[in-house]
């Protein structure tokens, strides 16, 4: 896809959006900062086909699935009238080919949404997919775990929004368990920023 200044995305790039503010991503955004400050609450892999842009990412409604750039990006809330997202490119040699990058996504098509955000459950969250098929060509993952933290940014205790969100599905907070975010996985050193859409 051409993007204003002649700007064209490439098969692997991760698009970041800051979403429009549903429950789920305040609940996402109290917790978590990414790249700059931004609040990003959603990421994607983009992959070309033809002419079209298309973006992989794990969702609630639709587990892990393909759509097109302009479904994705209709998700993001806007700045000054345009999409808040910001498209990054892995560091040269920092990924093992597309292609096998692409094998892993297809594998994994129609798995459901981690809504529990537990590693091993043959479920995905967004960046939880991502970091499951980025690996080096020694086949490690390059987007590292960290333990997972759901309390308020502002006032350090456990998010009141997180709190209800793991209550109605009878499940324990995971604080503290491996995993990751779109925010974190932002500033990791493997990435840099192509472009803005805003």
């Amino acid at each position: 896809m051409a993007c204003a200044g002649g700007f064209e995305t490439a098969d692997g790039d991760l698009v970041f959006i800051a979403g429009k503010g549903s429950r789920f991503e305040q609940a996402v955004q109290a917790v978590t900062s990414g790249q700059n400050g931004i609040e990003f609450t959603h990421v994607g892999i983009v992959q070309r086909v033809g002419d079209g842009t298309f973006i992989w990412e794990a969702v609630p409604s639709g587990g892990v699935r393909r759509v097109s750039l302009q479904m994705f990006l209709a998700d993001a809330a806007e700045i000054d009238g345009r999409p808040a997202a910001v498209v990054m490119r892995l560091k040269e040699g920092a990924a093992g080919p597309f292609s096998d990058i692409l094998k892993r996504l297809e594998d994994l098509a129609g798995k459901p949404y981690d809504e529990l955000f537990i590693p091993g459950n043959d479920a995905y969250y967004c960046s939880e997919l991502l970091q499951s098929v980025f690996l080096d060509k020694a086949g490690h993952r390059i987007f590292p775990s960290a333990p997972m933290s759901f309390n308020d940014k502002e006032t350090g205790e456990l998010s009141p929004l997180w709190r209800t969100y793991f209550e109605q599905r009878g499940a324990p907070v995971p604080q503290g368990v491996p995993g990751t975010n779109p925010g974190d996985m932002s500033k990791s050193p493997m990435l840099y920023e192509v472009y803005r859409f805003f």
